[in-house]
């Protein structure tokens, strides 16, 4: 239910009002009254020009898809600590906080641990997990006064990015080194023994290069409410280096995260089982090196982009190690003024090393572990692509493409195509339309690798079974390398109104259908000590085995909107609001367990029983020169369900959650520092994001950051 937003909104609106109206213009920024004096079309050529849509500059009033683009201002005014938090800006994007440094972001519904159906990346690069096929967003991070913008591109993405690009694409785009000279000092201090320290340096050699290193550390807690260290330490370097006819950009980088936990391990071998209390220090660490090279012709221009990185995680769930070489180019070439075409091809190599057989003993068992039969190999994934953009009159352009992929690690191969078409009815009215297939990307985490979780089970006590205990359990999953790869097809409907130039309005409706979509079958093997092949395991040990498939289906629908209005120099409201709908079913005679009306958890009901209704709204109030106020309040609604446990509990039912954020910011003149007094989740008693995951609280912080 939404009650509680429709009770705190009205307030939140009437002081955004009353700001905008007591607003006084910053006579001292020129810039910013400069920007408030261009003419719409000029406007939009400045604020509102991404690439992620066709790797290329585009207006954001031609690109027939649905795309958001959060600004460095709007990130920096949020007062965020991570890129992860800041995503909730956008429409469509859900964002949970499942400890204080750990994240589940999802786009479009189908809302899971590690979303597999979005492409994230910086600065073209990807940075999904091999492992998982999606992203911890823990190993994400850069001096955020760095980021240039972020664009989300929703829907579809195959045609141009390939696999993962089902539901969208995340692109974090960091300011060219030319905009980042000089020397940037950064500190922050709050509660939950919160420190965060960065530093850059961007200088010129030579006449047409510019380069910039920094270095950033963090420390925290890891949950609110116990006292688990997390530390994080990274440092980057990115050089630009301009040509007459060309652009050249070099990265290199690397990341250390620590993150110290209690911990147990059991050994179900004596009886009764022994529990050992002991600590896990959990370390992913990684390195990067990247080159992007653009050369300009009069009727074709050449891309290229190459790029390197090794991650390793020792965390049970995900240890590993993954070593990717990725290799891109594409041309771009123009026939005439109404006719364009870009084409281009790709391989990359994943070598991927993770725990064997060897390593699994019921002596040492850990809480949760992952480990495979076919621990080492190398997967390779070959692409190319053609898209044509046609200008079929001054208002009408169509787009038609599609990308072959092939992946070797279950030898298949994929067409993603897609169709577009724009009509520019005016500068205040487009209307575009799309429809486009995209697949996920196959990993090893459902192929290859089995799984295995420590629980409890309620059973009845025998042989009397007259009443009921907890007993202990495994639950285990087998990979299956038979499934068939899961993909989407999305239509997608948008209007884009303009009615002045204080006002934007973006909305769009879409409909997915989704095939192959992962699920798990099975049974239990093992029931007090006794299993299926016969065979006695101590302690009454329950086995419950079960399987990835691939028989599940989901049809999705909803509705986005982001509304951005600024009355004044001084005032902006940023707004979004998003809606969708789930319905998840099975392939017709499935027998899987998930697929019963009888059924209390899984894939399928995981699915249907997600929030609804997603609000963002963001107040911008520059008071005067040297002072500002924000607001930022986030809306997600509560999920409803009638499916009761045994134990009297709700699995699948989640509170809504209401939050605001407040930041007072202040900087005398420019060459001053700004000094920012920041309150994350203001008045709000620790809270879960989701069900059965770690409260995070109220957080307090003082930032300082000085240019010079």
């Amino acid at each position: 239910m939404i009650n509680k937003a429709v009770t705190l909104i009205p307030f939140c609106i009437l002081a955004c009002f009353s700001s905008a109206i007591f607003a006084h213009p910053d006579k001292n920024d020129s810039n910013l009254n400069a920007l408030m004096s261009l003419s719409l079309d000029e406007l939009s050529n400045v604020e509102a020009t991404v690439t992620s849509a066709a790797k290329k500059t585009q207006n954001v009033s031609d690109v027939p898809a649905a795309i958001y683009v959060i600004s460095s201002e709007q990130i920096k005014r949020s007062g965020v600590r991570s890129i992860a938090d800041a995503l909730a800006l956008a429409p469509g994007v859900e964002v949970n906080k499942i400890s204080e440094y750990n994240w589940q972001v999802s786009l479009r519904g189908l809302n899971e641990t590690l979303f597999n159906k979005l492409l994230v990346m910086v600065d073209g690069r990807s940075v999904f997990s091999p492992l998982m096929s999606g992203t911890f967003w823990h190993t994400i991070d850069m001096v955020m006064d760095d980021i240039d913008r972020i664009e989300i591109l929703r829907g579809t993405a195959g045609t141009m990015w390939g696999g993962n690009a089902t539901n969208g694409v995340i692109n974090i785009i960091s300011k060219d080194s030319r905009s980042t000279l000089g020397q940037h000092f950064e500190i922050t201090a709050g509660n939950g023994d919160y420190r965060e320290l960065s530093f850059r340096h961007g200088f010129s050699f030579g006449d047409n290069a510019t380069a910039r290193v920094f270095v950033k550390g963090v420390k925290a807690d890891y949950y609110s409410d116990r006292d688990e260290p997390w530390r994080s330490y990274r440092a980057g370097y990115r050089s630009d280096h301009q040509f007459d006819d060309a652009e050249l950009t070099f990265q290199f980088g690397g990341y250390h995260n620590v993150s110290n936990h209690y911990w147990e391990e059991y050994d179900y071998t004596q009886t009764p089982a022994v529990v050992y209390q002991t600590t896990l220090d959990d370390y992913s660490r990684g390195g990067y090196l990247s080159l992007d090279w653009s050369k300009f012709g009069p009727q074709t221009d050449y891309e290229m982009y190459v790029w390197a990185d090794s991650n390793s995680k020792v965390e049970p769930s995900s240890k590993g190690a993954f070593s990717t070489i990725n290799l891109d180019g594409l041309a771009r070439h123009r026939f005439s003024d109404t006719h364009e075409l870009t084409s281009g091809a790709g391989v990359r190599f994943i070598h991927r090393d993770v725990a064997g057989y060897d390593e699994f003993v019921l002596t040492q068992l850990q809480p949760w572990g992952r480990f495979s039969n076919n621990p080492e190999n190398t997967d390779i994934i070959y692409n190319a692509f053609a898209q044509l953009e046609s200008k079929l009159s001054d208002k009408v352009t169509a787009t038609l493409g599609a990308k072959v992929e092939h992946f070797s690690i279950n030898n298949s191969t994929e067409l993603q195509p897609q169709a577009r078409i724009m009509y520019q009815h005016s500068a205040k009215n487009q209307f575009w339309a799309g429809l486009g297939r995209a697949v996920v990307t196959p990993s090893s985490v459902e192929s290859l690798t089995d799984n295995y979780g420590i629980g409890q089970v309620i059973a009845p006590v025998m042989p009397t079974q007259n009443d009921y205990q907890h007993y202990n359990a495994l639950y285990f999953n087998i990979g299956n390398p038979n499934m068939k790869n899961e993909s989407v097809v999305t239509l997608d409907i948008g209007h884009r109104f303009t009615p002045t130039k204080h006002i934007n309005i973006d909305s769009t409706i879409f409909y997915s259908h989704y095939r192959n979509l992962r699920m798990l079958d099975g049974n239990w093997f093992c029931a007090y000590g006794r299993c299926a092949d016969n065979t006695m395991l101590p302690n009454n040990l329950f086995v419950y085995r079960t399987q990835m498939s691939d028989e599940l289906k989901a049809n999705t629908y909803g509705f986005e909107t982001a509304i951005r209005w600024q009355p004044t120099a001084s005032y902006t409201l940023n707004t979004s609001y998003s809606f969708i709908q789930t319905h998840a079913y099975c392939e017709s005679g499935s027998q899987n367990p998930e697929c019963k009306s009888t059924a209390k958890g899984g894939y399928r009901l995981k699915y249907e029983h997600q929030p609804a209704h997603f609000v963002s709204i963001q107040s911008l109030w520059s008071i005067n020169a040297s002072w500002q106020f924000d607001i930022w309040l986030k809306h997600k609604s509560s999920v409803e369900s009638d499916i009761v446990l045994i134990d009297g509990s709700k699995p699948l039912a989640a509170p809504e959650i209401t939050t605001v954020d407040v930041r007072l910011a202040w900087q005398q003149k420019p060459s001053w520092p700004r000094v920012e007094f920041i309150v994350d989740a203001f008045g709000k008693q620790p809270y879960s994001e989701l069900p059965k995951k770690a409260r995070v609280a109220e957080t307090v912080y003082i930032r300082s950051s000085w240019d010079f």
